[in-house]
């Protein structure tokens, strides 16, 4: 859901993108997670380089339609995924997570943030120039206490049409 609101606003994204900003800073963003990963109420799923070739692999052998071979081709440019929940950890843990985070990402671009009945959801990432690809994809929810890191470049025309499919 939160990948298809980036593609939705990434053709607005880019014009309104206010001066382009820095880069990701994926390795702090990475250490952070490790600091915390263990701590009583974090849950961390991480796919490097060879769970994510592995995953490539086998859905090259299961891609018979133009939307999988898109969905593939997204997962192509992906070199890293992390996701973080930190909903049950304690109130105090969970504040300081979210400080360290917001300090990390204050010199990124973000792409979007979407308010709603409360909650935000902050996508940061790094868009081409051209605004067809995007690049080190953070998405946030402080109120739900998860954040997902996609590092890699993907190419928002795919990503697109594996939104449309899932769509139907």
């Amino acid at each position: 859901m939160m990948i298809m609101i980036v593609v939705m606003t990434a053709g607005t994204g880019v014009s309104h993108a206010s001066a382009r900003k820095g880069n990701i800073d994926t390795s702090a963003i990475l250490k952070l997670v490790e600091r915390y990963e263990g701590k009583e109420g974090f849950e961390t799923v991480t796919f490097g380089n060879l769970a994510i070739g592995f995953v490539k692999l086998i859905a090259n052998f299961s891609a018979d339609t133009p939307e999988d071979k898109a969905a593939l081709d997204v997962m192509n440019g992906v070199n890293k995924f992390v996701a973080v929940d930190y909903d049950d950890a304690e109130a105090s843990v969970k504040a300081s997570f979210n400080k360290e985070i917001a300090a990390l990402l204050e010199g990124a671009e973000k792409i979007v943030e979407v308010k709603d009945d409360g909650d935000s959801v902050d996508i940061y990432g790094t868009l081409s120039k051209d605004g067809e690809k995007i690049r080190d994809i953070i998405i946030h929810v402080p109120e739900e206490s998860n954040i997902v890191c996609i590092f890699g470049t993907v190419d928002i025309e795919n990503l697109g049409a594996v939104m449309n499919a899932a769509d139907e």
